[in-house]
């Protein structure tokens, strides 16, 4: 057999293989007598028909077709074994020639990878400082929890709760219809179309209001694009909203045993906004630090990755029920080759972090050990309690473990580049 390799963009390769004489007649005698088994020749029993008669009958063409079914797999495999080809995926095959027999393969393999000099990465963290008008929104989102509403005789404010019923048609399409719905009215907010919420402002109880908005261009459905909407709004109850004093009886009304006083809880909040902008910022420094690390690196990998990627993003976004995603898709008006490729942009960064990543942690010479996994289970059942041994066996199982560890080592990675992108790493990374 004679194979000839060549490199492929896209991270795959090419095999041309030629069948030796010896090799095809071998494979064309064993093609012969599974032909004379399957079928019935006159005057021979099944099978026991010669091979001239046999080959009369389907052609020279015929038995070397059936000789291939067999052949160009076993000699395909042969081929990337002795030529070391790491194969990710099925290969695309074509026959170049019959006699003697060529074929071609096109096969993905392993992706190619260089960081270059991702070790001058810089990425600035930015400063995460809490303002004290971050904190009086955290105070007033917990004493809308605990207001009460009173009904009033007066026209809508903003910040009443209405009980309204809400109806809109476009074309005869009625696409919402909501009644008796009780919802805040709060300035700012969209209810489902810009101006809607606008309109409920100076309407009295009993009263019913009809007018028309447009449908933006990019709305989310589809069918109702660029269109005017009829609505129809109807006030059944009018109710204010009460807010609680701030002081320290509204602290104990949240968590008595918690907080003492209003500056203990004013003091609680401020800690985790300040937790919660510092992990923020952690996260962007990191997500930017990934974005550039892609930017410097050199890639070449096969499509089939982002293909892959693909069927993971529409996973996700609509679940693994194929009937519920054909019928998803006629509710878009898409086909299903249009809504792939609006995911492929976004599987095709996945891959690109998803690699460079990959990479980094290869070249850093990063891994979990035993101790770290059993810091992270000690961790994870500590909040459980009495249950805590129950779901320590079943964290503790095999997919569990290794669930664990591919956590625990993106996490790693993504330390040590934030690491390197703040510049506390002058090391070079280990052999």
């Amino acid at each position: 057999m004679k194979v000839t390799l060549e490199r492929l963009p896209e991270s795959r390769v090419q095999l041309q293989i030629e069948i030796d004489e010896e090799r095809l007649e071998k494979s064309l005698d064993s093609a012969y007598k599974r032909i004379a088994q399957k079928n019935r020749f006159p005057g021979f029993r099944p099978g026991k028909a010669p091979r001239p008669i046999v080959e009369r009958a389907v052609g020279r063409e015929g038995l070397i077709r059936e000789a291939l079914d067999r052949l160009v797999p076993d000699a395909y495999n042969e081929a990337i074994e002795t030529e070391d080809v790491d194969a990710i995926g099925q290969p695309e095959l074509a026959i170049d020639q019959f006699e003697p027999v060529k074929f071609t393969a096109i096969v993905p393999v392993r992706p190619s990878v260089e960081l270059n000099d991702y070790r001058s990465i810089r990425v600035e963290r930015e400063a995460a400082d809490v303002t004290p008008e971050m904190v009086q929104e955290q105070l007033t989102l917990l004493q809308r929890r605990h207001a009460t509403h009173v009904p009033v005789e007066r026209p809508v404010q903003w910040d009443d709760v209405l009980i309204a019923d809400v109806n809109g048609e476009i074309d005869g399409d009625q696409f919402l219809q909501d009644d008796n719905a009780e919802f805040p009215l709060r300035e700012g907010q969209v209810l489902f179309l810009d101006g809607l919420a606008d309109a409920f402002v100076g309407m009295t109880k009993g009263e019913t209001k009809q007018f028309t908005l447009p449908v933006p261009e990019d709305f989310r459905v589809e069918r109702l694009q660029g269109k005017d909407a009829a609505f129809t709004l109807h006030i059944r109850e009018v109710k204010e909203e009460k807010l609680p004093e701030l002081d320290d009886e509204f602290a104990a009304m949240i968590n008595a045993e918690e907080f003492e006083n209003f500056e203990a809880l004013r003091a609680r909040i401020e800690s985790d906004l300040q937790k919660s902008l510092d992990q923020d910022a952690s996260t962007k420094q990191r997500n930017e630090a990934v974005d550039k690390l892609v930017e410097v690196a050199t890639l070449e990998y096969p499509k089939l990755l982002v293909e892959h990627e693909i069927d993971h993003l529409i996973g996700e976004a609509t679940g693994n029920d194929r009937a519920q995603y054909q019928s998803y898709l006629r509710t878009v008006g898409r086909s299903e080759a249009e809504f792939r490729e609006t995911w492929r942009e976004a599987a095709e960064l996945r891959v690109r972090r998803s690699l460079v990543l990959q990479r980094l942690q290869e070249t850093e010479g990063l891994d979990v050990s035993v101790e770290d996994i059993d810091e992270e289970l000690d961790s994870l059942v500590a909040p459980m309690g009495d249950d805590g041994e129950r779901f320590r066996q079943m964290f503790a199982s095999e997919e569990g473990v290794a669930t664990i560890r591919r956590n625990l080592l993106s996490r790693k990675t993504l330390d040590r580049l934030a690491a390197i992108a703040s510049g506390e790493l002058e090391e070079e990374p280990k052999e």
